[in-house]
């Protein structure tokens, strides 16, 4: 017995994966779900989006409205200038932080005091209705001016908001006068420094102009020197030093050539002609040069006598003199050539040293006159800036006293402000959408709540995601008979649901032992009892003997037509009491090869009866008997009747309707199913629609055959195997 019974831990524990979850290929979004939530709730979020619109447009009517009055400003380069001094012009705006100055300078608290002041906004009571002081008026109009640089242009927009429509040009239009009245105002307190000032430097400088001019007047009577202002005459010494220093220089390099050339000679060696190749050409050089060549004739044309004719031969002797007279021609003319060199070297010297002299006495002369040419120059440049530095400061006092009458301005209007017609602002458009987007989005979160708030489930992935197994089969809405569809229409697409859950059931092998199929609800009414008829209907036109067990001990189901036949008769409940057999329990059906073991009298011990062995034993033995036993358990949630029948099961399967499923209660008994042992195999989808207590029934051959066809079936084994 303990062999038969699954204990807790004979059902693995569902783990996380593609291979055992059987909702980890659903979609994340139920598009079925969101269709029907479309349909349940999305009145809600359109009602409150029109109720929504229609409390804006008529809040937009109620509000107090609001005129805008726009003008432009163009912020020119520079202003007309009458003055170049820096201090006494106009505001320039040459680059981006002029402009952003003239920009914030028209919104200043002083402007805006200024422009309170002159449209006296203090006295008008509709502009401020709230504001007592002048910092409240000015905070207040600070909020409705808005002035903005037009980016990539010099245009300046003034925008003012205000419930008056003339006021609102006005103000547009006294920040821009206002402006420039200031700017006027400030210029102005410049300039009168300003000609203070040049005044007073004015003088100054006249001053000092004649006291410069002066000073040139007497150094021009105390050195009277001709060229003194540049004239002909100091150019001529200066040019005089200049031939000088020339001359002196070439003199200096012919002393220079002349004592190289003295120096050669000097060791010139008269043995060596050949060293007269490192002297410099000169007339003497040349001289000395004709003879080497005519001793190294002599020398070779006594070379050739040498050969030819003794020491004693008058040609030897004739040549041998002539070598030796050209050779003593050749120390003579060196000696001629050395002391002449020596003698211009000395007129050189002398002629340098002369020169020398005549240069030092020229620059003496020159420097003198340079110098007082030098100081007379620096005094009449000095007297010249002096009176440029007077005239300049006297045209800007002129330019200053014209300054002041002429008015200048960098602004100009590209675009008057005209008196607004119609309102800006409340936005009735706006209003209306705002609020309709906003009234429909506040009804779509209600929608979404009760939708989240709903449990209901709606679609067997609902019941994948809450049970964790996956679904056995799909009931097709069809007729609403309550019987066994198999046989009354086995041409239905319900009766073709059933053979497919038949197969989906049918055990892999014969030596499978897994023939017990236990059909339980969450909660009465679900179809548990219309499947296990059906099911076992199928099993039995299959060819399969099949034992039908009713152990809902607690509310009459598909037994109910036959306890109103039978009455007294004990079933299951008076079997699991002990005041009945097992043959005596059960009863043959209209359908061959089907059995059934009906409920019996409806007990409140329930828990108790189906706790004892006898119930497991009943399954035990049934089980050498019978192909198939179907049972039809009460709904888990009502009682634990269920979790002690799903213990005694091969397999269970969760019937859930289409309007009764809940996912916590799906959950939760999917939870007790398993934790008592259960082997909770998937679940039935059941789209019909099953009125509660209108269970199956199903009817027995006749009366009278019911012990009779119990004793037939439920032998002993002996018996059974004689027969």
């Amino acid at each position: 017995m303990s062999s038969f019974l699954p204990g807790p831990s004979s059902t693995p524990p569902p783990s996380s994966g593609p291979g055992s979850d059987p909702a980890f290929f659903l979609p994340k979004v139920e598009v079925t779900r969101v269709g029907g939530f479309l349909k349940r709730w999305g009145w809600l979020p359109v009602v409150f989006g029109v109720l929504g619109g229609a409390l804006a447009f008529w809040i937009s009517g109620k509000v107090t409205k609001y005129y805008i009055s726009h003008g432009s400003v163009y912020v020119s380069t520079e202003a007309p200038r009458i003055s170049e001094i820096q201090a006494a012009t106009t505001e320039e705006s040459r680059d981006l932080e002029q402009m952003q100055s003239v920009e914030q300078g028209m919104l200043s608290n002083m402007l805006l005091m200024q422009v309170s002041d002159r449209l006296a906004l203090a006295k008008d009571p509709s502009f401020a209705p709230k504001a007592t002081t002048d910092a409240q008026r000015l905070e207040v109009l600070s909020h409705r001016l808005q002035v903005a640089l037009r980016r990539g242009t010099r245009l300046i927009d003034i925008t003012v908001e205000d419930p008056d429509p003339v006021r609102a040009q006005q103000i547009v239009t006294a920040v821009k006068e206002e402006y420039e009245s200031l700017s006027t105002e400030r210029q102005e307190a410049i300039l009168q420094e300003m000609i203070e000032g040049l005044h007073a430097e004015e003088s100054r400088l006249q001053m000092k102009m004649e006291a410069s001019e002066g000073a040139v007047t007497a150094f021009r009577e105390a050195h009277p020197v001709p060229g003194l202002d540049g004239e002909a005459g100091a150019a001529s010494a200066g040019d005089e030093w200049s031939i000088l220093a020339a001359r002196l220089s070439e003199a200096k390099a012919e002393r220079m050539r002349l004592e190289a050339e003295r120096d050669a000679f000097a060791r010139l060696d008269p043995e060596d002609p050949n060293a007269l190749a490192g002297l410099p050409a000169s007339g003497s050089t040349e001289e000395v040069g004709a003879l080497v060549r005519e001793v190294r004739e002599k020398e070779l044309e006594f070379a050739r006598v040498k050969e030819r004719y003794l020491y004693k031969h008058p040609e030897f002797k004739r040549a041998e003199a002539e070598l030796i007279d050209t050779r003593n021609n050749l120390k003579t003319a060196m000696a001629t050539a050395a002391e002449a060199i020596g003698n211009r070297y000395r007129i050189a010297t002398e002629n340098e040293n002369k020169l020398s002299r005549e240069v030092a006495s020229a620059r003496s002369q020159t420097v003198d006159v340079e110098g007082l040419r030098a100081e007379f120059s620096r005094l009449k440049q000095q007297a010249s800036n002096d009176r440029e530095l007077y005239d300049q400061v006297s045209r800007q006092l002129r330019e200053a006293h014209l300054a002041g009458s002429v008015p200048a301005s960098v602004l100009s209007w590209r675009d008057q402000p005209t008196v607004p017609e119609k309102p800006s602002r409340p936005r009735k458009a706006l209003m209306l959408g705002v609020g309709s987007v906003l009234a429909f989005g506040f009804g779509l979160v209600i929608a979404v709540g009760l939708e989240l708030g709903d449990t209901r489930v709606r679609g067997a992935a609902g019941v994948m995601r809450a049970t964790g197994v996956p679904m056995l089969g799909e009931l097709p809405v069809g007729d609403e008979r309550s019987g066994a569809v198999v046989l009354s229409d086995p041409q239905s697409s319900l009766a073709d649901a059933f053979r497919r859950l038949r197969v989906v059931l049918a055990p892999r092998s014969q030596d499978d032992r897994l023939h017990t199929i236990l059909f339980a609800t969450a909660k009465p009414g679900e179809g548990a009892s219309f499947c296990a008829v059906n099911h076992a209907v199928s099993l039995a036109v299959e060819g399969h003997r099949t034992l039908l067990i009713d152990a809902d001990l607690r509310t009459p189901g598909l037994s109910r037509d036959f306890l109103k036949e039978r009455a007294g008769h004990l079933g299951l409940g008076g079997y699991l009491d002990g005041k009945a057999t097992a043959a005596d329990a059960c009863v043959r059906t209209s359908v061959p090869a089907l059995y059934l073991i009906s409920s019996g009298e409806m007990r409140a011990d329930a828990p108790e009866l189906l706790s004892r062995t006898r119930f497991a034993a009943l399954i035990e033995e049934a089980g050498n008997w019978f192909d198939r036993i179907v049972i039809d358990a009460p709904a888990v949630l009502g009682s634990p009747d269920a979790q002690i029948l799903s213990r005694c099961a091969d397999r269970t399967c969760l019937v859930v309707g289409r309007e009764g499923g809940d996912r916590r209660e799906l959950r939760e008994a999917a939870r007790h199913l398993r934790s008592s042992g259960g082997n909770l195999v998937g679940f039935v989808w059941n789209e019909r629609v099953v009125a509660r207590g209108d269970a199956p029934s199903l009817t027995v051959l006749r009366e009278g055959l019911g012990h009779g066809s119990a004793s037939d079936m439920i032998i002993s084994p002996q018996s059974r195997t004689s027969t």
